[in-house]
């Protein structure tokens, strides 16, 4: 196996436990009598960190991309942070830069989806506005989450393919 396809299989790993994780994370101490509590943090917190996290997510989650679709020869890099118009919410996620048809596109990431879009590159954060290239249908594993492997295979057949 290409040590591209084999970095591709430890990050989805990762980034699918950081997904597992993406609940507000309570921190257990001890109080000035020593007994142990467990303090939640405030909701603005909580959101701030779960939002943070999502980043971390798809970024992870784009390099494993990334990787899996040198490992088959297709030119791709990791985008920056991009909010898709048509997701579930308006949280930033990773992308990544790849071309469609023969043009510049960005395809944000946003972990546990069941489609991808694919824009045309600008360099606003915000996609809105702007009409998807193609849009991917992919298959949810039973605890949501969808694998890198899921996501190159879905896109590939929308991807122009590296010119030699």
């Amino acid at each position: 196996m290409a040590r591209s396809a084999v970095d591709a299989q430890r990050l989805d790993r990762e980034a699918h436990e950081l997904f597992t994780q993406l609940g507000v994370l309570q921190t257990t101490g001890q109080d000035k009598d020593g007994r142990t509590i467990t303090i939640t943090p405030g909701e603005r917190f909580a959101e701030i960190n779960r939002r943070a996290r999502l980043i971390a997510v798809s970024d992870t989650l784009a390099r494993a991309v990334v990787a899996l679709l040198a490992a088959r020869g297709v030119p791709a890099e990791v985008d920056h942070v991009r909010v898709d118009p048509a997701a579930e919410g308006d949280e930033q996620v990773m992308g990544v830069r790849v071309q469609v048809g023969g043009a510049d596109a960005v395809v944000p990431l946003r972990p546990a989806t069941t489609s991808l879009r694919a824009y045309p590159a600008v360099d606003d954060i915000d996609l809105t506005g702007h009409t998807p290239l193609v849009e991917v249908a992919l298959p949810p594993a039973a605890d949501g989450w969808v694998t890198a492997e899921a996501v190159t295979t879905a896109l590939l057949h929308h991807l122009t393919p590296a010119t030699t």
